[in-house]
C-alpha cells in the first residue's frame, strides 16, 4: 500500500475506524494513581481493565497511553496478531523504559516476519487464535463444560419458576443477566446472518456484534 504499482488501492475500512479509535483513547483522561485491577502491558498488547476486552479493536486509554506518540504511517502498517501482541509495529515503543529491555517483543510482526500470515491478516475476519498447548486446551475445555453444565441446569431451575408467576425473580433475571442476554442475542444474530443467503455477512470489527467476533456460527440443519 505504501509502495507504487501504478494503481490506487483502497484501505480496508476498519483502519480509519481503528484510527479514529486510537485518536480518542489517546484524548481520554486518566485518574491517577492508577487502580490496582489495571495492569496494561504494551508489550504483549493487553490490559485487565473492563473497555480492553470489550473494544472492537482490544484497544483502551490505558494501552495507548503508555506508548509513545505514534506517526502516520503507524495507522497505515500496523498489523494485528491472533496471539499477543495483538497489535504491533516498530512504533510501538513503551514510555516505560524498564520495559524495553525486550525490544524484539515490540516489532514481531514486521513486514520481513510471518510474511504469509501478515498479507492475509487485513482481510480475514476469522477468530483469534490462542493457541495449541494441549493442558491449554484441556483446561478450556473443563472450564466451557463447567459453564455449559452450570447453565442448563439454571435453566432448568428458570423452568420451575414460571409456575409461580412471580415478577420480582424476572426482573431481577432481566436485570442481572443483561449483559449476558445482550451476548446471546449478538451471537445468535450473527450466527443467523453467517447462516442466511439474503443478508450480509457480518464483519470481524462490526460494532453492533463486537463481543460475538469469537463465536462461530453452527451449521445449519439444512445443509446436514
Amino acid at each position: 500500500m505504501l509502495n507504487n504499482v501504478g494503481r490506487y488501492r483502497e484501505l480496508p475500512s476498519w483502519r480509519k475506524h481503528f484510527k479514529r479509535a486510537w485518536k480518542k483513547a489517546a484524548k481520554m483522561p486518566i485518574t491517577l494513581p492508577l487502580n490496582e485491577k489495571y495492569r496494561p502491558d504494551p508489550l504483549k498488547w493487553v490490559c485487565t481493565c473492563p473497555q480492553f476486552h470489550k473494544h472492537r479493536f482490544l484497544l483502551c486509554k490505558h494501552l495507548v497511553q503508555s506508548v509513545h506518540p505514534v506517526n502516520p504511517k503507524f495507522f497505515l502498517e500496523v498489523k494485528r496478531g491472533r496471539t499477543t501482541p495483538f497489535w504491533s509495529h516498530s512504533s510501538l515503543i513503551p514510555l516505560d523504559s524498564t520495559l524495553q529491555i525486550l525490544p524484539t517483543i515490540i516489532p514481531s510482526t514486521t513486514p520481513n516476519e510471518n510474511d504469509s500470515d501478515s498479507e492475509s491478516d487485513d482481510d480475514d475476519d476469522g477468530p483469534v487464535d490462542t493457541g495449541d498447548n494441549i493442558s491449554t486446551r484441556a483446561t478450556f475445555q473443563e472450564h466451557f463444560t463447567h459453564h455449559i453444565n452450570m447453565l442448563r441446569e439454571f435453566c432448568d431451575g428458570l423452568e420451575f419458576q414460571v409456575q409461580f408467576g412471580d415478577n420480582r425473580m424476572l426482573n431481577t433475571v432481566e436485570r442481572e443477566g443483561a449483559s449476558f442476554f445482550r451476548l446471546a442475542h449478538n451471537c445468535l444474530d450473527r450466527e443467523r446472518r453467517q447462516r442466511s443467503t439474503r443478508t450480509p455477512a457480518p464483519t470481524m470489527w462490526e460494532q453492533s456484534t463486537s463481543n460475538a467476533m469469537f463465536y462461530r456460527a453452527r451449521p445449519s440443519p439444512r445443509s446436514g
